[in-house]
């Protein structure tokens, strides 16, 4: 009998630990049908991927994608986490990388961390406070066409490898969100003869106010280059934004300056000499959101140009960038979307994003 009783406790002790853990199956399913004129990879796919089904481009509402994230209660309020995400591209199948091309297989997210009353610390690749910031602004939601994204990239990209990242619990809706990548873990910019990394670590930091109908964010990153001839350059990328939501209506408006609007490159540096690459950027955003029901209408438009010179006497490029987003939808989960966007050619990002001033596309989304 007592065998027995404690055989029985064991089962109980152990059904209580499964229930203080879960692991959760997400994604997203996103597959439109347009034009979309991409400037960017191989001549092959630069003939396909124009009039037809587009899946994980820039004119898709988001790229698809498949993910588990996981929770375990430790007690007294500490929990362990963990999120693994990959990119899938309804197109074809393809999984891998960021949108499904190819490359690491959780290249969206890997990372584990603990949380609790002090807030969440995590480790791994993830999405940086700089994207933190401006998401809370961002009127269509972070999507792959939203023209905050194309021209100023999250201030050096919304992502980033052995981030190692804290936000602190919420105060009367302020909060921070901290990260810090080890001078040997960036490599964004490039290493020297040695394999070690050109940039002298990365920071990145993010101040948040969300109360009611007011959305505040401001956002600072950077990190010291080597950039030629031993001579040393702070990359840095900044922003500040806000919304605010009438009820009836939403706007918002932004403003960014940036030394790279890109990690797959570096653009920023002394404008003279043989540090100097490529301009940053800078501009402003603006825009509004009307809600009618189901549907909603989103209208947003982006001025950004050089910071400097390409080169001596080239001129500074700028230009307007515009998209307009309608939604409707037909579920909590579920939602079809039509998007035009406008790409303008004399703009400093035109051919990193389109290679058409037109590009338009009616999709359906399905979050599970």
């Amino acid at each position: 009998m007592k065998k027995s009783l404690i055989a029985l406790a064991a089962i109980a002790a152990s059904g209580l630990a499964m229930a203080q853990s879960s692991v959760t199956l997400y994604g997203v399913a996103d597959i439109a049908v347009g034009r979309i004129g991409d400037a960017n990879g191989s001549a092959a796919e630069k003939a396909t991927r124009t009039t037809g089904a587009q899946s994980n481009t820039n004119i898709n509402n988001g790229n698809s994608r498949i993910g588990f994230r996981g929770v375990e209660d430790l007690g007294n309020g500490l929990k362990a986490e963990f999120q693994l995400e990959q990119a899938v591209r309804l197109a074809d199948g393809n999984t891998g990388g960021n949108g499904g091309a190819g490359g690491a297989t959780f290249a969206r997210q890997a990372w584990v961390g603990l949380s609790g009353n002090f807030g969440a610390v995590r480790a791994g690749r993830q999405l940086t406070p700089t994207y933190d910031a401006v998401a809370v602004y961002d009127l269509t939601g972070t999507a792959n066409y939203s023209p905050v994204a194309l021209n100023f990239g999250y201030g050096g990209g919304s992502r980033t490898n052995s981030l190692f990242k804290y936000v602190t619990p919420s105060f009367g809706g302020f909060k921070a969100s901290l990260g810090y990548v080890f001078e040997d873990n960036y490599t964004a910019y490039g290493v020297n003869a040695d394999g070690k990394s050109n940039a002298k670590g990365f920071y990145d930091i993010a101040v948040i106010y969300q109360n009611g109908p007011l959305g505040v964010s401001a956002a600072y990153n950077y990190a010291e280059v080597n950039s030629g001839w031993s001579n040393k350059s702070r990359v840095e990328n900044s922003n500040i934004g806000a919304t605010y939501d009438f009820g009836s209506f939403k706007l918002a408006g932004s403003y960014h300056y940036n030394d790279v609007a890109s990690v797959s490159k570096y653009d920023g540096g002394p404008s003279t000499g043989v540090t100097h690459i490529l301009p940053g950027i800078q501009g402003y955003s603006l825009g509004a959101t009307v809600p009618l029901g189901a549907f909603s209408l989103t209208a947003d438009v982006v001025y950004a140009k050089d910071r400097n010179e390409l080169t001596p006497g080239a001129g500074k490029r700028d230009g307007v960038d515009a998209v307009i987003e309608a939604k409707y939808a037909l579920s909590k989960r579920t939602f079809v979307y039509g998007v035009y966007y406008r790409a303008d050619k004399k703009g400093p990002q035109f051919e990193n994003t389109f290679g058409e001033q037109n590009n338009y596309a009616i999709g359906l989304r399905h979050n599970f």
